[in-house]
């Protein structure tokens, strides 16, 4: 198996997960997911309030980067994958209010997008540098 089929699959298993995080019906079940980001949030913010938006976007951060690793392209090029990943995560969110339990966020959207965005490039970025390594 190929070291890009392995982060295919875990690409998929990843958009599984995150997809059912953000539309679960009780949110109060994801709380304890929550731990790490509201320690980040405290680190980063001295505060655990922006906890959600750190786990939004460390989610599709994570998401980018494993997509950047499977060598994902879209009509022959990467660069169109980030924004299908951006666009993914503002129509979950968006598809979070149509269970009438939970309200979409536009901050939690945004999160998601700049997650993406930034995780994207810098796991193309690293893996050039470290695949110039192993090369003779």
């Amino acid at each position: 198996m190929k070291s890009r089929d392995v982060w295919r699959a875990l690409f998929f298993l990843l958009a599984i997960f995150i997809t059912w995080q953000t539309l679960t019906p009780d949110p109060d079940n994801t709380k304890p997911s929550l731990a790490i980001a509201e320690w980040i949030a405290k680190l980063l913010f001295h505060s655990g309030e922006q906890s959600d938006k750190i786990a939004h976007f460390c989610a599709y951060a994570a998401l980018g980067a494993t997509a950047a690793m499977a060598q994902f392209s879209f009509m022959g090029k990467r660069s169109f994958i980030i924004c299908i990943l951006a666009l993914y995560g503002v129509v979950l969110e968006g598809l979070q209010g149509l269970g009438g339990v939970r309200d979409p966020e536009l901050a939690d959207a945004l999160a998601n997008s700049l997650g993406a965005l930034s995780a994207f490039p810098l796991a193309i970025h690293l893996s050039g540098i470290a695949s110039k390594k192993v090369q003779p």
